[in-house]
């Protein structure tokens, strides 16, 4: 994954869980990302022990959380990857680190709902909270934290004319990526609803691989949903729990820690054994 094109962080190369390390690509608030100095094609992303809302406003060291993040998004990416779903995820390197397919990310946060809350209802005063979106409602936001990451619409993603390892973002990539979106969604949602959980809504990014492709990309943990265990928003367990604290103790820390371990383990039922029946899902890319 590399960084919105113009956007580019440079320090020395070194060693990563025993993978020769290039330039660092781009540090982020809970991530860095390095080039593979013997893998030109590759990159490896690795977790930091580090919590975060509010456009980075908020913040707090969580010893434990890049492991149990690296391992959430481990197991989702395996699934996906294991139905047919076109990502940018390798494989699981470290306790804190995975390769990846070297991609150009696309600016977007692609947003999911099946529940409104959250942003939701600030933005759409009148509408209560828990109104069920049949088809699931898809939205569209810009990466863009100095002002707060503002909705777009297809119009302005289309109008910006991203241009990612060659590939202009137009109406059929808008679409490519509206479809996929909806489809790990479904997917996820039936997934965890086999666990007497439910999924509220949740984001994913996408990045554009050097040949062309549209993968799913960045990252997919406890950071990327709502989670509510039978239905029930007080037994959340997703980084709602951070956000909604005032103030944070230790003790605050401990709990969202244990609710992301608890959604780590969760997924290792999600994964469908290797003699499991698998479905493929293919998604081409038009060009006109």
């Amino acid at each position: 994954m590399l960084p919105v094109p113009g956007l580019k962080v440079v320090m020395p190369p070194g060693v990563v869980d025993n993978y020769n390390t290039g330039e660092l690509v781009i540090e982020g608030k809970t991530k860095k990302v390095w080039h593979l100095k013997d893998n030109p094609g590759f990159v490896i992303v690795v977790s930091k022990d580090r919590i975060t809302a509010g456009d980075g406003e908020k913040a707090h060291d969580l010893e434990g959380k890049a492991a149990i993040s690296n391992q959430t998004n481990k197991k989702v990416f395996e699934f996906l990857n294991s139905l047919g779903l076109k990502t940018a995820y390798v494989k699981h390197t470290g306790e804190k680190s995975f390769i990846a397919k070297k991609c150009e990310m696309v600016p977007i946060e692609w947003v999911t709902r099946r529940l409104a809350t959250g942003s939701f209802l600030k933005r759409h005063p009148g509408v209560p909270e828990g109104f069920r979106f049949s088809p699931p409602l898809q939205e569209t936001f810009y990466k863009d934290d100095a002002n707060h990451d503002p909705q777009w619409s297809d119009e302005q993603i289309v109008s910006a004319q991203f241009k990612l390892n060659g590939l202009t973002i137009r109406q059929d990539e808008v679409e490519i990526m509206r479809r996929t979106a909806l489809v790990i969604f479904e997917v996820l949602e039936k997934a965890w609803a086999a666990r007497d959980c439910a999924l509220i809504d949740m984001k994913i990014e996408f990045g554009i691989s050097s040949l062309g492709d549209i993968l799913v990309a960045d990252v997919i943990d406890s950071d990327s949903w709502r989670l509510w265990p039978s239905g029930d928003k007080r037994l959340m367990k997703d980084k709602q729990v951070y956000r909604n604290l005032s103030t944070v103790t230790e003790e605050d820390l401990d709990t969202v820690k244990r609710n992301f371990k608890w959604v780590a383990d969760q997924l290792d039922h999600l994964i469908p054994p290797p003699s499991s029946r698998v479905i493929m899902i293919t998604v081409y890319t038009i060009h006109i």
